[in-house]
């Protein structure tokens, strides 16, 4: 758009010196009679434009307003950089993110710019997941068309019973939180508004039907509220080796070292299937010391699993002949 176009401009010319006409054509993927065009614009405005001819001229503001008006320091373009840099997600397209960042660094003169370069390294944040995901990618790119047009969405999804279910809702916002993608929508089915999860939704197909977004209450509020009911302590004695994998779901508060072997560790636990396989992954170096119930829980999910690796398992090779 013309009028985003032009803020940019203006931007551009309060951080640098002087910039050429071609320049910022180049950076902005128009003519440079466009430019000039955009120039004549920004004058009008009341802005004082200084354009300085021969090979190297070039485009500025007048010195003294652009010490009063400008929009960003050296600091702010810095932390514009990072939020980028370092977020590198299937949301932004990596188009999106290089033409954002080229923009975003012309804001800085080019000694500034090379003192940023070595700070913005210090650090990455990389949220993709280590392997292919289920075409994670091609969901959100889906949504992102739906969210941005505001156009219903129609989906199958895997309910608590592990039933596929058609839904059909307005999408509102896409969350990643602790390793999953979440979309916050208003189920038409439900005709409440639900949270979703992208790994559970299949066959997602993006309507030509419009809707009129309303005011959707805040993210996880209600999910919040109902954990925090659910949640209460157990004590698990654990083997060292597990410490690494302990803390990805325990704050160092929580761990007590008992001997150069063993610690003590309060986790937080709720009584369902996902909070038990949490245990069950962590093998025979896990013991639950309490509350007795949960240590019986294990004992039966334990055994049962034993039973269906050798019962079950030999019986499917057998009849299917598989080597």
């Amino acid at each position: 758009m013309k009028i985003n176009r032009i803020i940019t401009i203006i931007m551009v010319l309060l951080q640098r010196e002087k910039i050429s006409g071609k320049e910022l054509a180049e950076k902005l993927n128009v003519s440079l009679r466009t430019i000039y065009r955009d120039i004549q614009v920004i004058e009008g405005a009341g802005i004082p434009i200084i354009t300085y001819q021969g090979s190297a001229g070039g485009i500025s503001i007048l010195k003294n307003y652009k010490v009063s008006k400008g929009l960003f320091t050296k600091e702010d373009v810095i932390v514009l950089l990072k939020g980028l840099n370092l977020l590198s997600s299937p949301v932004l397209k990596e188009s999106e993110n290089l033409r954002t960042l080229e923009k975003i660094k012309s804001l800085l003169s080019e000694q500034e710019l090379d003192e940023v370069t070595n700070n913005l390294n210090q650090l990455i944040v990389d949220i993709s997941p280590w392997f292919s995901k289920q075409n994670i990618n091609k969901k959100i790119s889906i949504i992102r068309l739906a969210l941005n047009e505001q156009l219903l969405l129609s989906f199958d999804y895997l309910n608590v019973k592990n039933k596929q279910a058609s839904r059909l809702i307005e999408p509102y916002k896409l969350i990643f939180k602790e390793k999953q993608w979440y979309l916050q929508a208003f189920c038409l089915n439900r005709n409440d508004f639900r949270i979703f999860k992208l790994s559970k939704m299949s066959n997602i197909r993006e309507t030509n039907t419009k809707f009129i977004s309303q005011t959707s209450p805040e993210v996880f509020s209600l999910f919040e509220k109902d954990m925090k009911k659910k949640i209460f302590k157990i004590k698990l004695l654990i083997d060292e080796s597990l410490l690494d994998r302990i803390l990805d779901f325990c704050d160092e508060k929580d761990i007590k070292k008992l001997n150069e072997q063993q610690y003590l560790v309060n986790f937080n636990f709720i009584d369902d299937d996902y909070s038990y396989g949490i245990l069950l992954s962590l093998g025979h170096k896990c013991i639950c010391l309490e509350p007795e119930h949960i240590r019986h829980e294990m004992v039966e999910r334990a055994e049962k699993l034993v039973k269906s690796y050798k019962k079950s398992a030999n019986s499917f090779m057998s009849n299917y002949s598989i080597k």
